[in-house]
């Protein structure tokens, strides 16, 4: 399996102004390819740490894939700090030049000194050309390794990657698509998902296996080791055994995708009264396209005036149980329901911090309503964490109430 060490240049990258998606990207294309990504290295405009980074990485990985300080400016020193490490003779990439001064001539401008860092490359190198951009990339061999350089910018970068770099890689290596199944868990702790998966015996030591998690869902990676057969099918079994409705429909798709087809499927529409999450249920639901197929609408009842007024709950209900009650919870979703006349509605209060919380009821406390033609019922989650964590599960976990109901009709 080969290996590969990511650099990613630019002093922004260092201020935490900017996030490196370039890194991101990489690491995705080169995995699917059978590359094993040893590390992510960011270093700034900087001569010595750019050289201490392509130095110390050749000397680690088969493969170093560089992006940044390609361009016009003072600060882009990629190409001359290599020239200047390996003994590099620099020299203008003709048919790039040529390119470079047709397009500045169609704006009425000519390239003036900088430019021509843009269109400079090591004598003898591999040039990638940059059909939606003007820096060029290009490949060297160094001490048997393979250093290839990119622009920064992500749209070129990507591009670049896709239309060139890749083919020259799988010219290289001969690379091959690897066995590779991704599966979603829904409303699970991470720890639990780990023991889960560790109790399967179709699980053996030929899959690598991890998971990664955000809040109410947990994406669990099965990878085959280099050379081990794959046996997809039999572990997908295995997984729906032990997660049943836990495990959703789509590796690929979210929570609310999710919910928007299978409310598409069974023909049903939804609404939903929100009160701690703001509006998040419907915004997560509106996000998706073609929801206007099955969302009726979303009242953000945040105020106890507004339960009244616009969901009629009823003002006594609200001071005998409190705002934050399951009776409540059940009034706002018939309400929801019966004001948009969806087949559905849900409806969430609680406490999302950081103040607000009583010994009865603390900070993480949220009451649920799920309405629907045959009848209503409630149930309360304790949160724990932050306000947005607070929000952020009560959201999920609404809409994984509805995407539970749509699969058991």
């Amino acid at each position: 399996m080969p290996e590969a060490i990511i650099i990613s240049t630019g002093s922004e990258l260092m201020y935490g102004r900017v996030r490196d998606d370039n890194a991101h990207f990489l690491s995705g294309r080169l995995f699917d390819r059978g590359f094993k990504v040893r590390r992510h290295v960011a270093v700034g405009d900087d001569r010595e740490d750019i050289g201490r980074a392509a130095s110390e990485s050749i000397a680690h990985a088969d493969v170093v894939l560089l992006t940044g300080g390609l361009g016009p400016t003072n600060d882009d020193l990629t190409t001359e700090t290599l020239a200047s490490l390996y003994g590099l003779v620099i020299e203008i990439h003709e048919p790039s030049r040529r390119r470079m001064d047709e397009f500045f001539s169609s704006m009425n401008r000519s390239a003036i000194g900088g430019d021509s860092k843009m269109v400079s490359v090591p004598r003898n190198a591999a040039v990638f050309p940059n059909d939606i951009g003007l820096a060029v990339g290009y490949a060297l061999e160094v001490d048997g390794k393979i250093l290839i350089v990119m622009p920064g910018v992500p749209r070129e970068m990507r591009w670049m990657f896709d239309t060139h770099v890749m083919s020259y890689l799988a010219n290289r290596f001969g690379l091959i698509e690897r066995g590779f199944l991704a599966v979603r868990v829904a409303m699970m702790r991470e720890a639990e998902v780990d023991a889960a998966v560790r109790s399967l015996p179709a699980l053996t030591d030929d899959v690598e296996w991890g998971i990664t998690t955000r809040p109410g869902i947990n994406t669990l990676t099965f990878l085959q080791k280099e050379g081990r057969p794959f046996d997809g099918p039999v572990l997908i079994e295995a997984l729906h055994r032990v997660f049943g409705d836990n495990m959703l429909a789509n590796s690929s798709a979210s929570m609310e995708d999710e919910v928007v087809a299978l409310l598409v499927e069974k023909n049903l529409t939804v609404a939903c009264a929100e009160s701690c999450t703001g509006g998040t249920v419907a915004q997560l639901i509106t996000d998706i396209p073609g929801s206007s197929r099955v969302f009726m609408g979303g009242v953000v009842a945040y105020g106890n005036a507004m339960k009244t007024d616009l969901l009629g709950v009823p003002g006594e209900l609200i001071d005998a149980e409190g705002a934050v009650s399951e009776a409540v919870a059940a009034s706002m979703a018939q309400g929801a329901r019966m004001r948009s006349g969806a087949d559905i509605a849900v409806s969430i209060t609680g406490i999302a911090g950081p103040g607000g919380g009583t010994d009865t009821k603390p900070v993480g406390t949220v009451c649920f309503g799920f309405a629907t033609r045959s009848g209503t019922r409630t149930f309360s989650s304790m949160i724990m964490g932050d306000r947005e964590r607070v929000r952020t599960m009560a959201s999920m976990q609404a809409l994984n109430t509805i995407r539970i109901f749509c699969k058991s009709i």
